[in-house]
Parts: C-alpha cells; sequence; structure tokens
C-alpha cells in the first residue's frame, strides 16, 4: 500500500510506503514523518499513487499552495474510494 503525503519542508506531494517511519522529500531532502504528516489517500498501486500525488501537486500550484480543507479531503478519499470499486482496484 502507498500513501500520498505533502513533504513538510517545500510542500511538494509525493508518496510512501506504508511501511515506512520517514521519507526523504526527493525535492528539498526534508525527511518528513509519516505518522505526523496529513495522508491523502492511501492506494495499492504505485502507479495510481503517482498519479494521484502529480494530479494534486498539479492542484495546490493552481490554488497557490492552498492545502485541501479537510472537508475536500474526505471527500477526495470518498471519490477515490468509489473509483476503486468501480475499476475493481478493490
Amino acid at each position: 500500500m502507498y500513501l500520498v503525503i505533502r513533504c513538510d519542508g517545500c510542500n511538494h506531494m509525493m508518496i510512501a510506503p506504508d511501511y515506512r517511519h520517514h521519507i526523504l522529500c526527493p525535492v528539498c531532502g526534508v525527511t518528513t514523518t509519516i505518522d505526523e504528516t496529513r495522508v491523502y489517500v492511501h492506494c495499492r498501486d504505485r502507479d495510481v499513487a503517482t498519479d494521484i500525488a502529480t494530479q494534486l501537486g498539479d492542484i495546490l500550484t493552481r490554488r497557490n499552495g492552498k492545502d485541501l480543507s479537510e472537508e475536500e479531503v474526505i471527500m477526495l478519499r470518498q471519490r477515490f474510494a468509489a473509483w476503486e470499486r468501480q475499476t475493481g482496484w478493490a
């Protein structure tokens, strides 16, 4: 399983395997503690997680770095879960 998270240093969207406790940002080199950061989505597939991270990064860029609200994250997770069920990823 992969987690879509945001770097604590530069706000870069990235993915991390769910068994990791820390991850080093490939952009700025800051170490993010997985247990202490927001997880946007849990994905079974690495490519799907990468695609979501890229899309979220684009959205946040268009929003001038403004993060998603808690309601938006909940909606994202619900829509992703529905997509997984519909496509057979679940």
